[in-house]
């Protein structure tokens, strides 16, 4: 379901790619992957939590969604941390695993496993990773981001196809 999901993407991210070509070729690496702001909704066929640490991992056909951006995978751990300001616990970082697909109108990823450090706004995807913005595609084995900033680095065999019509 996740590779059916990425390439109706894609297939609709090259349907517009003579709007993308008229504004240039671009390439930013994760800005609109941010999760903040809104609440994390997050379906799967299983939920298992450690008491003891507060971690979460949800297994099974799970979908994860904030806003516009669409999480897919077969397993996703949330790692909580105490908030210094609230004394409330709240999300570090998550962890998918198992066919990650991670789509948002404009852009979308694959890979086999995804970790997000929410502190530091970082992005690293690993195993067979696929990125496609617009018309573009980047692929490689490894690809970390600063979500903050906008940069990013694929590396491992990489492969990209840049439409310049």
């Amino acid at each position: 379901m996740p590779r059916l999901l990425l390439r109706l993407i894609i297939v609709s991210l090259f349907a517009a790619s003579p709007v993308l070509a008229q504004q240039g070729v671009q390439i930013s690496f994760g800005q609109s992957l941010q999760l903040e702001g809104t609440a994390l909704e997050v379906t799967a066929d299983d939920l298992t939590v450690d008491q003891t640490t507060g971690a979460t991992e949800f297994t099974g056909n799970v979908v994860a969604e904030q806003g516009d951006l669409h999480i897919s995978a077969q397993s996703l751990r949330l790692v909580y941390t105490q908030d210094t300001q609230t004394g409330s616990q709240r999300i570090a970082r998550l962890v998918a695993s198992g066919g990650v697909t991670m789509a948002t109108p404009t852009e979308a990823l694959e890979a086999r496993e995804a970790v997000y450090d929410m502190d530091a706004q970082t992005l690293e995807m690993t195993g067979s990773v696929m990125l496609v913005q617009g018309a573009n595609m980047l692929s490689g084995e490894r690809f970390v981001a600063d979500l903050r900033s906008g940069s990013g680095r694929m590396m491992g065999r990489v492969r990209t196809i840049i439409r310049m019509e």
